[in-house]
C-alpha cells in the first residue's frame, strides 16, 4: 500500500539510511499535490511527536492512586511522567524539515536553513531547489527509468532516462516555454495563439501542434530532432534570424562542437521506439549503442579493446532484459561481457 511505503520511507529518512532512489521517491510523492495526501498522516504524527518533546508540559501523566491503608490521613500522591520516544538530537532537524515539507507541499520551494542536514544527496536537492522559481516545476528521471508527464495546457511529454525537463506550473498568454536535458517525447496540444518552444541547449524548437522527438543529452556531443507528425521549425542559436523547418519523417542533426547540422529522411516512428519500450539499433555506431545502454539499463560499460568503438550494430530489442541485450549485441560483434553489480565489461 502506498501509505505502508511512506511510512518505510519517511522512517528510513529520520534513521538516515535512505538510499539515494529512495530519496528520489520521497521526493517525488512530496512534489506533486495528487501524491502528497498518502503521506499526509505520517508526516503529521513525526510533527506531533516533535511537538511533544519541544512541550513536555503536554506529556501524558501517569497518577498513583493515594495510600489506602492510611485512612483519614492526608493523600499522598505521586506523579510520574510516561516516557515518550526521543528522536536522537542529530536528526531533530530532520524532522523538523520534513514536518515543513508537509507544510509546504513541494521540497522545491523549500530554502533551505543554515543548519546542515546529514544526508548528502539531500543537500544537493535543496541547494538546486532554493533557485528554482516558485512559478516552476522541474522533472527529473534517473538512468534506467521513463516517465509520462502532462502539462498544464493539456501536451503529453514522454522523458527517456537520464532526463530532466523544467516547465511553468502554467503557462503564460503569450508563449508556452519549456527547457529540456536528455531525452523526451513531445505530443503537443495545438494552440495557435500560444506557440510551444522547446529550449535544448542552443537550439530553440518552436510548433503550434505536432509530435516529435528531441535528444539532447550532455554527454553526447549532438542534438537530434525527429518529427513524427507537423511540421517543427528550429533556430540554431539566438542569432539565428532564419528557422530551419522539418516537416514528418525529418531528422535534424545538429554537431555542438562545430555549428553543423544535416537533414535526413526518416522513419520518425522507428526513431522515437523508446516510448514504447524499445531500443533499435540501425548500424549504430558502438559508442552510441554503448550510451543507449548505459541509460537504459542503468549501468556502467566498460570496453575493453578499444577497436570494438569501430563496430556498429543494427537489431530490434523490445522490453528485454539486460543480460539478453549483452548476448545479442557481443554475439554481433563476436565478444563476451561479464557483470559485476552494475558494472559491465565487455572484452574480446
Amino acid at each position: 500500500m502506498v501509505r505502508s511505503r511512506a511510512e518505510y520511507l519517511i522512517n528510513k529518512l529520520i534513521s538516515n539510511t535512505l538510499t539515494e532512489k529512495e530519496l528520489d521517491e520521497l521526493l517525488e510523492g512530496l512534489g506533486k499535490d495528487e501524491m502528497l495526501e498518502p503521506y499526509s498522516s505520517v508526516l503529521e504524527n513525526y510533527f506531533n511527536a516533535l511537538i511533544e518533546e519541544e512541550n513536555p508540559a503536554s506529556k501524558p501523566e501517569l497518577t498513583i492512586n493515594p495510600d489506602r491503608d492510611n485512612q483519614g490521613a492526608q493523600a499522598k500522591r505521586t506523579t510520574t511522567r510516561l516516557p515518550v520516544q526521543k528522536f536522537y538530537t542529530d536528526y531533530k532537524g530532520i524532522a523538523a524539515f520534513i514536518a515543513l515539507l508537509f507544510s509546504l507541499g513541494t521540497l522545491y520551494y523549500f530554502v533551505s536553513a543554515s543548519k546542515s542536514y546529514p544526508l548528502t544527496a539531500l543537500n544537493r536537492t535543496t541547494k538546486a531547489a532554493s533557485t528554482a522559481s516558485p512559478h516552476t516545476k522541474e522533472e527529473t528521471v534517473p538512468r534506467g527509468k521513463r516517465k509520462n508527464l502532462r502539462l498544464s495546457d493539456g501536451s503529453l511529454v514522454k522523458l527517456n532516462s537520464d532526463t530532466k525537463l523544467r516547465f511553468p506550473k502554467a503557462f503564460d498568454h503569450t508563449v508556452r516555454t519549456v527547457y529540456l536535458q536528455g531525452e523526451a517525447f513531445f505530443n503537443v496540444e495545438r494552440d495557435e495563439s500560444k506557440p510551444f518552444v522547446i529550449s535544448a541547449g542552443d537550439l530553440k524548437i518552436k510548433v503550434l501542434g505536432t509530435s516529435f522527438n528531441v535528444k539532447n543529452y550532455n554527454d553526447e556531443n549532438e542534438v537530434e530532432i525527429t518529427v513524427r507528425s507537423g511540421r517543427v521549425s528550429v533556430n540554431l542559436n539566438s542569432n539565428s534570424s532564419t528557422p530551419i523547418i522539418l516537416i514528418k519523417d525529418q531528422k535534424l542533426i545538429y554537431n555542438k562542437a562545430s555549428g553543423e547540422f544535416k537533414i535526413t529522411d526518416v522513419n520518425a516512428a522507428q526513431e522515437s521506439s523508446w516510448v514504447n519500450g524499445s531500443l533499435q539499433f540501425n548500424n549504430t555506431p558502438m559508442l552510441s549503442v554503448e550510451r543507449a545502454i548505459e541509460k537504459w539499463y542503468d549501468v556502467d560499460i566498460i570496453i575493453e579493446n578499444k577497436a570494438l568503438y569501430n563496430t556498429s550494430f543494427t537489431g530490434v530489442h523490445f522490453n528485454e532484459s539486460l543480460t539478453s541485450m549483452l548476448e545479442s549485441i557481443t554475439y554481433a560483434i563476436d565478444a563476451q561481457y561479464e557483470i559485476n553489480g552494475r558494472t559491465v565489461v565487455i572484452r574480446n
